[in-house]
């Protein structure tokens, strides 16, 4: 008997010495989520094994019962390391305050003021040395000592179900560390229900404490128990703006972000599967059911209600590269994707300035230096009337290419009324015989220089055309057109009753070049379009009822007012 005790006193020893390695290891570690609490654990745990071992090897001295009642000194920080770590380990360290702290505190107080200050038999009552006994004494515990008991295992019940129930939710990505755990804690604490409920002669819990240092060895250097940790990984995803989803190999979402319950628009979306959660969202469900699981990593562009998101799916590996899920990473960049079509349409613009600049400008100003040449020769008067029209145009052009180029955020936005501003417009063109009618009123509220220039433009465009109409016989004759200006309940129209343009032609009409007249720009219903988008409106081009142009202007939210016809 002697001999048995002095070996399994001597291999306490060294689990005691693996024990407090690993604590140490820990400490060191112990910026990680529950790196202190499991430190604070091992260390209990090892002085628990040195405190039996020490006294197995003076039993029956009274250094070996001094020993007995130092186990509760690696008993009691075991305890409150063990629930303190599942707390901060299963994402529950809110709870960690100085009130958690103070209520941890006081069964130990109590505990140790009873064993130091209260009558024997509280926690243990000594009857006398005995052969049979492993510390060489006969010792019956007290009524304080099943309180603690009560207590301690209460602790164990609560720190145990917080780590079933994460590793149950948590999916393949951290069940075996969380296992791993589970089965370090319950090993010793199965021993010590063994050895006091049952005759063993030897204390089982010493013993089973080797198990739980070969399980945290595992857990730490193989399981990477503090390098990928749950809560670790959380605090990472949590700071993305990303939306992240990992999902295990059965389709299952077993981690999201607060940005993927905020996109999904589901708290609860964690244990749902894939084609549950993503129900509402049918373009990225298309996407991950088109995605393959073989592939190293996928990535694409999805439009879901007028936003862009970028999509990727990452395999995750665990240590010995088994696939044991993936990422869906989900990045919203419908800003980003506007800028790029801001962009694009400003490089369109500059596309059309050069056009502008090296063609449409370059046409007239041949032409005034080649009638010039010929006004020197001839020094006709003729001439000179053409080189000032051809600069007439280059003005014109320069003009609307300025008009063309402006932001489109109108910032100078002022109310105004429909009827003033035609007729300032009106006043700006060289509209001739042609005349204006204005039918009803509005206000509007806008950019005044813009709208100007859309009315002129427009009444210019009018005039152009609808000034010169051909006969019947197809010969051409001059007529001056009516220029019409309608308040409408969302808007206002503009119209003529001149030649009018064709159904095939009336969304081509707003494009850069298009023109049916020799000395147009192509750039007066571009410049129209980009004023009415620029505010917020809707333009379109349609028939009037004598058959001319007419350009509706709709998407306004104030009233017209009630005016009577008035002729200009």
């Amino acid at each position: 008997m002697a001999t048995l005790l002095v070996a399994y006193a001597f291999f306490l020893l060294v689990v005691a010495v693996v024990l407090g390695t690993l604590s140490v290891y820990a400490w060191n570690r112990r910026d990680s989520p529950g790196g202190t609490a499991l430190a604070v654990l091992l260390a209990g745990l090892s002085i628990w094994n040195l405190c039996v071992a020490v006294g197995v090897l003076t039993r029956g001295t009274e250094l070996a019962l001094r020993f007995a009642y130092g186990v509760f000194v690696g008993v009691m920080p075991a305890i409150a390391g063990l629930f303190v770590f599942a707390l901060a380990y299963t994402d529950h360290d809110r709870y960690l305050g100085w009130r958690t702290v103070a209520l941890l505190s006081v069964e130990p107080l109590v505990f140790f003021a009873a064993l130091f200050g209260g009558p024997d038999g509280l926690i243990y009552r000594i009857s006398g040395p005995t052969d049979a006994a492993m510390y060489g004494w006969g010792i019956t515990v007290g009524p304080v000592f099943w309180g603690h008991l009560v207590y301690s295992y209460a602790l164990i019940a609560v720190s145990s179900a917080l780590i079933i129930h994460y590793a149950l939710v948590s999916g393949d990505l951290y069940r075996k560390q969380m296992y791993a755990v589970l089965l370090a804690i319950v090993l010793p604490w199965f021993g010590s229900v063994v050895s006091i409920f049952g005759d063993t002669g030897i204390e089982l819990t010493p013993l089973l404490l080797a198990g739980t240092g070969i399980t945290l060895t595992w857990a730490f250097f193989r399981g990477r128990l503090l390098d990928i940790s749950p809560v670790a990984y959380r605090e990472v995803v949590e700071s993305l703006n990303s939306t992240v989803f990992v999902v295990d190999t059965n389709d299952t979402i077993i981690e999201a972000n607060n940005a993927g319950r905020r996109l999904l628009g589901d708290e609860t979306i964690v244990g749902q599967s894939v084609e549950d959660a993503l129900d509402t969202s049918p373009a990225l469900l298309e996407k991950y059911r088109g995605l393959n699981d073989d592939a190293e990593e996928t990535q694409a562009v999805i439009e879901q209600s007028d936003r862009f998101f970028d999509v990727q799916l990452t395999p995750l590996h665990d240590a010995r590269d088994a696939l044991v899920g993936h990422v869906f990473l989900v990045h919203e960049i419908t800003e980003q994707k506007q800028r790029e079509r801001e962009l694009e349409r400003r490089n369109q613009q500059l596309d059309q300035f050069a056009a502008v600049l090296s063609h449409d400008l370059r046409n007239p100003l041949n032409v005034a230096s080649g009638r010039l040449a010929l006004a020197r020769e001839r020094n006709d008067p003729e001439e000179f009337d053409r080189v000032e029209a051809a600069h007439d145009r280059m003005s014109s052009l320069i003009d609307e290419v300025l008009a063309f180029a402006r932001d489109e955020k109108t910032t100078d936005r002022v109310e105004l009324q429909l009827s003033a501003l035609a007729k300032a417009a009106w006043g700006h063109v060289d509209t001739g015989a042609a005349t204006l009618r204005i039918d009803g009123d509005r206000e509007i509220t806008g950019d005044r220089d813009q709208l100007l220039q859309l009315f002129e433009n427009v009444f210019r465009n009018s005039v152009e055309h609808g000034s010169t109409n051909r006969s019947s016989d197809g010969v051409k004759s001059d007529a001056a057109v009516t220029i019409r200006v309608d308040a409408t309940p969302d808007g206002f129209t503009i119209s003529d009753d001149g030649p009018g343009v064709p159904p095939e032609e009336r969304v081509e009409i707003f494009t850069h070049g298009v023109t049916s007249s020799e000395s147009g720009t192509g750039l007066g219903l571009a410049i129209v379009q980009h004023v009415v988008e620029s505010h917020g409106w809707d333009v379109e081009m349609r028939a009037s009822r004598s058959g001319g142009a007419k350009l509706v202007i709709s998407g306004l939210e104030t009233r017209p007012t009630q005016l009577s016809e008035t002729p200009s």
